[in-house]
């Protein structure tokens, strides 16, 4: 049903014209707040998606974008990863993204949207009301809500995001090589007992992370053990929230099992230091007892004791080429969706011992 809904049934369903629901979905100001809210209940009740169709061509202009939202929202605890404003991961991609824009004279407002995304009605409307030319929506965000923010039919680029089977753009990091050079690289410097401490999983055979570029990094863990002849072995396998605290907890639940590993690693730094508290509190010594690695390369890592060795991230290049795919998806709106992959690179500090064979 959803998917043969068009303006026309939308406008019949808010008993309003055609043209006024074209209005609204153009977010032109010469509507008033009554009808917005009506044309977007309607929409949501008929779970009108915005398909082009003949009769669908309502679309914002695209003659160059003027304002861009940075859209922050994760669908899981408000505190995973952090805010834009405090964790130096999103801000990082912020600063990138603000640079760019500032190039073509573009408006950048930022705006976390988790307090409005349990409601069809008040994100679509809360959206409209930011009058903006385009997307970046940022973080781990549920295929449903991307859904519902496409009903906007503005451009939309996902940032450190990829949903499967949805047509969108998206850009982010070479997460799975990331992985596999990380366990590659503890491999080489003769390790074979490697934990993974990564985000929250689904129940199953196997844990799945529900985060996709975290369940990319949990692959090419798997892949760089099985690649090196080591079975995965699921028991050295913790799930957490990708704070510093959920990091500490998930090691505890780790020592706990008395299973031996000589090496972890995490699926972010801000686990890795909740790690590296844990392990001291323990009493053993990193990388003396246990080596530790990271993903990210915040900018608090290098100033940890010891240093953390991590993959590091091109934070600000995430942000500008996000801004870029943005513009180019704002001049063709029917182009092919594409994933932009920006490569990563392996930074050895003091965290990972070289065992003796």
């Amino acid at each position: 049903m959803a998917g043969s809904v068009t303006i026309k049934d939308v406008a019949s369903h808010a008993e309003v014209s055609v043209g006024t629901v074209s209005r609204v979905f153009n977010n032109h100001s010469n509507v008033t707040d009554e009808i917005r809210q009506r044309v977007l209940k309607a929409a949501s009740e008929l779970g009108y998606h915005g398909r082009s169709t003949p009769d669908n061509a309502a679309r914002p202009p695209t003659r160059g974008l003027k304002e861009i939202g940075f859209l922050y929202y994760s669908h899981l605890d408000a505190n995973v990863e952090g805010s834009v404003g405090v964790n130096p991961f999103w801000s990082h991609i912020l600063h990138g993204a603000e640079n760019e824009a500032r190039k073509s004279n573009i408006k950048m407002t930022y705006r976390s949207i988790g307090d409005v995304s349990y409601s069809q009605q008040l994100l679509l409307s809360t959206i409209y009301d930011m009058r903006l030319g385009g997307i970046l929506l940022v973080g781990p965000t549920e295929p449903e809500v991307v859904k519902i923010i496409q009903m906007a039919k503005l451009p939309l680029v996902l940032v450190d995001n990829y949903v499967p089977r949805i047509s969108v753009d998206a850009v982010l990091c070479d997460n799975f090589e990331g992985g596999r050079e990380a366990v590659e690289y503890l491999i080489n410097s003769g390790h074979r007992q490697i934990a993974f401490i990564g985000g929250p999983t689904l129940q199953g055979p196997r844990p799945i992370n529900q985060i996709y570029p975290i369940e990319r990094r949990a692959a090419g863990y798997r892949t760089a053990l099985l690649d090196a002849g080591i079975p995965v072995r699921y028991e050295l396998y913790e799930s957490g929230d990708l704070t510093s605290e959920g990091g500490y907890q998930a090691c505890q639940r780790l020592l706990a099992k008395n299973i031996p590993c000589t090496a972890i690693f995490c699926a972010n730094d801000s686990t890795a230091i909740g790690v590296l508290k844990a392990l001291h509190d323990a009493g053993k010594s990193v990388p003396e007892d246990v080596s530790l690695i990271g993903f990210d390369d915040i900018s608090t890592s290098e100033y940890l004791s010891p240093a953390l060795t991590t993959i590091r991230v091109n934070k600000e290049a995430l942000g500008s080429t996000a801004v870029k795919n943005l513009v180019a998806r704002a001049a063709d709106m029917d182009a092919v969706s594409v994933a932009s992959i920006l490569e990563v690179e392996l930074v050895e500090r003091d965290s990972v011992r070289r065992l003796t064979t």
